[in-house]
């Protein structure tokens, strides 16, 4: 587990926005929303608590489920607070970066630079460019060894994975490589013991994601 809240109908209700089934801003009934999400009654309304608990959905009376549309405040709000985690995180596992670990991350990026270059296909490099931002930016995360940081955090991350749907081009083969490009950036700093060098890299890599999610 690393933090995400574990109820079936929470979980499908992302898939459902990855896939296209659900749209970010869209109105619809609980019965709409239990077909889509294929839960009866019961369940649907312990998922629809935890959904409005964490500002995915809106429930009004006679209106329906309102799915939550992230404005300009939204963005700016979650990068903001996903850059105080980071930032201090970043000073706390430089203390301890190994080789190792410089020399896999590395390789790692460079590789998946190549593979989004030469596939150009979003479908194809999605999960693994994920899998790879994942482990980056959760290392930072997981080196101050607390459970709340890291189960906020996940929850935060798991809804800014939601922006790449209201701007696709923000995730598109050039804006991918160039994001990985600036984790390459941190990765060499840390290579040399500039802590603040990588503080800064991991600043202008947040802000161009945020510029790329908003004006992409």
């Amino acid at each position: 587990m690393r933090g995400e809240i574990e109820n079936a109908g929470y979980l499908a209700f992302f898939d459902a926005l990855v896939e296209g089934r659900l749209k970010l801003g869209q109105t619809l009934t609980q019965d709409e929303l239990c077909q889509v999400l294929g839960l009866s009654l019961s369940p649907m309304r312990e998922t629809t608590t935890l959904l409005e608990a964490e500002g995915l959905i809106t429930v009004r009376r006679k209106v329906g489920i309102t799915i939550f549309y992230p404005d300009v405040k939204f963005v700016g709000n979650c990068f903001q607070f996903r850059g105080l985690l980071e930032r201090e995180g970043l000073r706390k596992f430089a203390r301890s970066v190994t080789p190792a670990w410089i020399a896999t991350m590395r390789k790692d990026h460079e590789e998946i630079i190549e593979f989004v270059a030469g596939v150009n296909d979003i479908e194809r490099y999605r999960i693994p460019v994920k899998e790879l931002e994942r482990r980056f930016h959760n290392t930072f995360i997981a080196s101050y060894e607390n459970d709340q940081i890291r189960v906020n955090y996940a929850r935060l991350t798991q809804k800014m994975y939601l922006l790449r749907l209201h701007n696709m081009n923000a995730v598109g083969p050039a804006n991918t490589v160039t994001s990985m490009e600036e984790h390459l950036a941190i990765i060499d700093a840390l290579g040399v013991g500039d802590v603040e060098g990588a503080v800064e890299g991991l600043d202008r890599h947040l802000q161009g994601v945020l510029h790329r999610v908003l004006t992409t």
